[in-house]
């Protein structure tokens, strides 16, 4: 994203995109943040950092693709992510805490949407059904995350269809990350 403001006034162009870049600024008014992915192990992420393919360890849950930056707290904050390769097994999408060191089953510390049967995966690896709409994502769907860091709420959205609230008890002041877990290698997800 490239936003100017003319006549360049020595460096505020470039000021004003390190803001933005780092999601300090909202220049649109939305709630929607500008973020990227981390770097980390078992996959690879582009140069900006907002396409991520799980590249390594074959079929584990051990790629956790963490957010850039913090989810912030006691604000309603939403981010798109989209399917961009066919899923086999399952892909994760929600919010957790930071996983440095990429473990094994970090499913079970967050709150995730399972792109690969529209259930909702909570805290201790608990699967539960999520409203009425049970199907298999596909590649170029799109999901939506919104978190209400204010009451607590995660609520999830495809293709633009609202699924409705899926938790009410997100810890408000734990530090938290939006999250993809993928099992597949070679399953590629875009920020949008």
């Amino acid at each position: 994203m490239k936003i100017q403001f003319l006549p360049d006034d020595e460096g505020i162009n470039k000021f004003l995109e390190e803001i933005i870049k780092f999601g300090g600024l909202d220049i649109f008014g939305k709630d929607t943040l500008i973020f990227g992915f981390k770097k980390g192990k078992n996959y690879e992420i582009n140069e900006e950092g907002l396409v991520a393919t799980k590249t390594g360890n074959g079929q584990e849950f051990n790629c956790t693709i963490i957010g850039d930056i913090e989810i912030p707290k006691n604000k309603i904050c939403k981010w798109k992510i989209k399917i961009n390769s066919d899923i086999k097994n399952v892909l994760l999408i929600g919010i957790g805490p930071d996983n440095p060191n990429n473990e094994i089953d970090f499913y079970e510390k967050c709150w995730s949407f399972n792109c690969s049967n529209s259930k909702l995966v909570l805290l201790s690896g608990n699967y539960t059904l999520y409203g009425k709409n049970s199907k298999k994502l596909k590649k170029g769907d799109i999901v939506e995350v919104i978190v209400d860091r204010k009451e607590g709420n995660l609520s999830f959205a495809v293709n633009d269809s609202d699924y409705g609230i899926a938790c009410s008890n997100i810890p408000k002041e734990e530090t938290l990350y939006r999250i993809v877990i993928i099992l597949d290698q070679n399953i590629i997800v875009e920020i949008v």
